[in-house]
C-alpha cells in the first residue's frame, strides 16, 4: 500500500511535461473544496431555520396535548394531577380553545382565542416570556410579565387610557402584528365576537355574542401566524363568554426533554385511556417539518452536484494520466506489479484529491459559518420572521458531507483505475 501511495503522489507532482495533469488535479481539488464549503454552509443555515422555527412553535404550543373525544370536559383537576405524576412530565396546564372575531376601533379580524390558567401556563408555554408591552408601558423584567398574568382578569388602568373609560373589563393579550393591524394599544377596548354563540334569532338566523375586553398586553412570538391570530384570556372569562360552565378543551403538557415527547404521549395514552387521546408537537406539525426535511435533502443533493462535477475532472485527469503513463504502467506490470496494485495507485490518486479538497472545504465551511454567526447577516423582516440569518452547525452533518464527498471521488476513480489495471506489459513496451 505504501508503494502505491508513493507512486500516486509522484503522478500528482507537477512536472513540465505533465503540467496539464497537475492543473486538472488542482481544478478538481478546488471543485471539491467549493462543493463541500457550500454544502456545509447551506445545511447549517437550513438547520438554523428549522431549529429556530421549532423553538418558536414550541414556545407557543406544548410538547403534548391531552384532548377528550367529547370535546369540552369538566372535573379536570384529577386528570391534571394524574398527568403531572406521569414520568417525564415537567408541567401541565388546562386550556380552553375557540375561534372568534375581534372588533377594534379600526377594523375586525378572525382570531384564535385561548383560555389559559394564569398560574400554570407559564410553565408550559413561553407566552408570558414573549410579553413585550403592558398597560404600564414597555416590559423590562420578569416581575412585570408576571404582573400582567396575575392581573389579566381585571388589568390596571393604562397610561394612555381615556379618562371617560372607567369600566372594569376582563383582559386580553394580543400579538404584535394584530395590534398593528387594528391599531390597538394596551388599555384599549375591543369586542370579542362569537358569531353563533347566541343561539337562533326570531327569523331563524344565528345570533352573535359580543363581549368587551381590554387589551392587557402585547406579545411577540416571532411567528407571523401566531402574532396575527392568537389571543389569550383567562379560562374563567372564556368559559363565561362561551357559556360552557367549568369545562376545558384539554391539557397542555411540557416534558423535561423535547425528544421524549413520543414516549410521554405513549405513557399518557396508557395511563389515561378512553375517552382521552393525545397528540404531540411532531404529529401536530408533521407536514411542516417533513417539508423542511425534504427541502434539506433536495438542497443537499443539488449542491452535491458541484462535487460530482469536480469528480468528472478527476475522471478526466486520471484517464489523461493513464494515456501519458502507459509506458510506466507497463514497466510496473513487467516488474511484477499486479493489476490490483496498479488499480490501487489510481484509486489513491483520486482519493488524495478528494481528501485534500474535503479537508480544505470543511475548514472553509466551518469558518464561513462562524463568520455568519459573528457578523449576523441581516434579513428583511418584511419577508422573513427573523432579522438575522440563523446558523447551527451539527457536526454529524459535517461528517456526513465529508464522507459523501470522499465517496463520490472514490467512485470517480473506479473506471480510470480499471482501464489502467487492464494494460499489459506488452502494450506499453511493444515499440521500445
Amino acid at each position: 500500500m505504501r508503494f502505491s501511495l508513493l507512486v500516486a503522489l509522484s503522478h500528482l507532482k507537477g512536472r513540465r511535461r505533465t503540467a496539464g495533469v497537475s492543473a486538472i488535479g488542482m481544478v478538481s481539488i478546488i471543485g471539491v473544496t467549493v462543493g463541500v464549503t457550500a454544502l456545509i454552509m447551506v445545511l447549517a443555515v437550513m438547520e438554523g431555520f428549522e431549529i429556530d422555527l421549532r423553538e418558536k412553535i414550541l414556545g407557543s404550543n406544548a410538547h403534548v396535548v391531552v384532548l377528550h373525544y367529547d370535546g369540552y370536559f369538566d372535573d379536570y383537576e384529577p386528570t391534571v394531577e394524574k398527568v403531572a405524576a406521569t414520568e417525564g412530565v415537567a408541567a401541565v396546564a388546562p386550556f380552553v380553545y375557540t375561534e372568534a372575531m375581534v372588533q377594534g376601533r379600526f377594523g375586525a379580524s378572525g382570531v384564535i382565542v385561548k383560555g389559559i390558567d394564569l398560574t400554570r401556563t407559564a410553565g408550559v408555554t413561553d407566552v408570558q416570556n414573549n410579553l413585550m408591552v403592558s398597560t404600564a408601558g414597555a416590559i423590562t423584567s420578569d416581575a412585570e410579565r408576571e404582573a400582567v398574568f396575575s392581573s389579566l382578569r381585571n388589568p390596571p388602568r393604562a397610561i394612555a387610557q381615556a379618562a371617560s373609560d372607567t369600566d372594569d373589563l376582563p383582559g386580553i393579550i394580543i400579538g404584535v402584528q394584530l395590534a398593528n393591524q387594528l391599531s390597538l394599544f394596551p388599555g384599549d377596548r375591543l369586542h370579542l365576537i362569537n358569531p353563533i354563540g347566541g343561539g337562533t334569532g326570531p327569523m331563524g338566523s344565528p345570533m352573535p355574542v359580543v363581549r368587551p375586553f381590554r387589551v392587557a398586553g402585547v406579545f411577540n412570538s416571532g411567528m407571523y401566524e401566531y402574532d396575527t391570530k392568537w389571543t389569550y384570556v383567562s379560562i374563567p372569562d372564556l368559559q363565561d363568554f362561551l357559556k360552557t360552565g367549568d369545562k376545558v378543551t384539554g391539557l397542555e403538557v411540557r416534558g423535561h426533554d423535547i425528544e421524549e415527547s413520543s414516549l410521554i404521549k405513549q405513557r399518557l395514552d396508557v395511563g389515561l385511556g378512553y375517552p382521552f387521546y393525545t397528540n404531540h408537537w411532531k404529529s401536530l406539525n408533521k407536514a411542516l417539518f417533513e417539508a423542511l426535511a425534504l427541502e434539506k435533502v433536495v438542497m443537499g443533493l443539488i449542491l452535491s452536484l458541484i462535487v460530482m462535477v469536480a469528480s468528472l475532472n478527476i475522471v478526466g485527469m486520471l484517464i489523461l494520466v493513464v494515456v501519458t503513463r502507459t509506458r510506466e504502467i507497463s514497466i510496473l506490470r513487467a516488474m511484477g506489479a499486479s493489476a490490483a496494485r496498479v488499480r490501487q495507485v489510481f484509486v489513491f490518486e483520486g482519493l488524495i484529491i478528494g481528501v485534500v479538497g474535503t479537508v480544505i472545504g470543511t475548514v472553509t465551511g466551518l469558518l464561513g459559518c462562524e463568520a455568519l454567526k459573528r457578523y449576523e447577516f441581516p434579513l428583511d423582516t418584511d419577508v422573513y420572521y427573523l432579522d438575522t440569518l440563523p446558523v447551527v452547525v451539527q457536526y454529524e452533518t459535517v461528517g456526513l458531507v465529508g464522507l459523501a464527498a470522499v465517496g463520490i471521488c472514490f467512485i470517480a476513480t473506479l473506471y480510470p483505475a480499471t482501464i489502467a489495471a487492464r494494460i499489459r506489459p506488452v502494450d506499453g513496451l511493444r515499440y521500445e
